[in-house]
């Protein structure tokens, strides 16, 4: 007669947790069929039986079994890690290579600025036995590749920062913070300008130069976009027809850009921006002006030209060396190159002037009142009234 099958005993609460496992739809499909045969051989189910259920073999059933008596159900459920392969990639052979990755490629004779993983691989490869490590000889590219990861290193990639070359940057920047918060405090509650009464008005300009706009041509039509392309088809042959120089302020109480087209690039150019500035605000007003400390700011021919205006008529504020991120013009002109100059093209050097300006006319049709906002909670009221309108720097003084 066939011998009678003996059910698994489960221990204490272990019958609720398998029950509780098998319905979970999270848990790994291994631990789940586990769980189903313990307690199917708790229920008196034969081990054949389990094994045709669930497509396995018998001596699988068996061993999960075994698994269970022997150590409990994490011992049975759950596969305990196995130790591997001996490490062959020792931590000095992963600092060469990290130090490497973090070396330019052309101070190790190669052309390139930036390491692909391709060209690294093969340099680890190539002078691997001559360092000391045999081993990385025959390394892949994948196992670079994690080592790379693992440090967080990106040697195909560059990020820019801005050093503070400047011995007086702190203090240069608070200069050109002062006058953001006094301009901020020429507004009342509601936004409206103040006009002052018995004192000059203070009219505060941001100005730079963006030199260098190029003028190109293309050598066919534009395919403007259907319904079968969406964009705008253009031949990639290009003519170039020379570069325009573009100095302008924005008036930080108003909003409006006032442009200056040149094809050069020099002190004079500055001096017509400045022209432009002094015919355009009334007599006996203060004009503050924003800028870096490129030459023609400072030159003996723009301090002639100071000269011949009254005392106190022009003021100059600059920038840290390094620091034109803290001219707000230079946030007009970022939204000026998406918006009008990125993939501009021109019949003539004329054309790209004429655009420009237009540009400049279209914008001062909605002006948009410029607010800086980093650092101005550092600044408070009473140092701004008490500094006036001081400056770190008055050209024509």
């Amino acid at each position: 007669m066939p011998r009678k099958p003996t059910s698994l005993t489960l221990n204490e609460g272990d019958y609720e947790y398998l029950r509780t496992l098998i319905k979970q739809r999270t848990i790994q499909a291994q631990v789940v069929i586990r769980a189903h045969i313990l307690l199917d051989r708790c229920n008196g189910t034969p081990i054949r039986t389990i094994a045709q259920i669930y497509d396995i073999s018998p001596s699988t059933v068996q061993l999960c079994i075994k698994k269970y008596m022997d150590g409990g159900t994490k011992s049975a459920l759950f596969d305990t890690q196995r130790q591997g392969r001996p490490v062959e990639i020792t931590d000095d052979a992963v600092a060469w290579i990290i130090d490497i990755a973090c070396q330019r490629p052309a101070n190790l004779g190669y052309a390139q600025e930036l390491w692909t993983l391709k060209n690294l691989h093969q340099h680890i490869q190539t002078h691997a036995v001559e360092a000391g490590y045999p081993r990385l000889e025959t390394i892949t590219k994948p196992m670079v590749q994690k080592i790379l990861k693992n440090s967080d290193i990106k040697p195909h990639k560059i990020k820019y920062y801005c050093e503070k070359r400047d011995p007086e940057f702190e203090s240069k920047m608070h200069d050109v913070l002062l006058v953001y918060k006094q301009v901020s405090m020429q507004f009342d509650e509601n936004g409206q300008l103040i006009i002052p009464v018995d004192e000059p008005m203070v009219h505060t300009v941001s100005c730079d130069e963006k030199p260098g706009i190029q003028a190109i041509a293309t050598t066919g039509d534009d395919l403007r976009p259907t319904v079968g392309n969406g964009c705008v088809m253009r031949d990639a042959e290009y003519k170039r027809l020379g570069t325009l120089s573009l100095l302008a302020g924005i008036d930080l109480l108003t909003g409006e850009a006032i442009p200056y087209v040149s094809t050069t690039h020099k002190s004079s150019d500055f001096i017509e921006l400045l022209k432009k500035l002094d015919d355009r605000y009334s007599e006996g007003d203060i004009i503050r002006i924003v800028c870096d400390n490129h030459s023609a700011h400072k030159s003996k021919e723009t301090r002639n030209y100071l000269a011949t205006r009254p005392e106190g008529r022009f003021v100059f504020v600059f920038t840290p060396k390094h620091g034109s991120w803290l001219n707000m013009i230079e946030s007009f002109f970022s939204k000026m190159t998406k918006q009008m100059l990125k993939g501009i093209r021109v019949e003539s050097k004329e054309e790209l002037e004429r655009r420009i300006y237009l540009y400049f006319d279209e914008v001062n049709r909605e002006p948009v009142v410029y607010r800086w906002s980093y650092k101005m909670d550092e600044i408070s009221v009473v140092e701004a009234i008490e500094a006036g309108v001081k400056t770190n720097e008055v050209c024509n003084s």
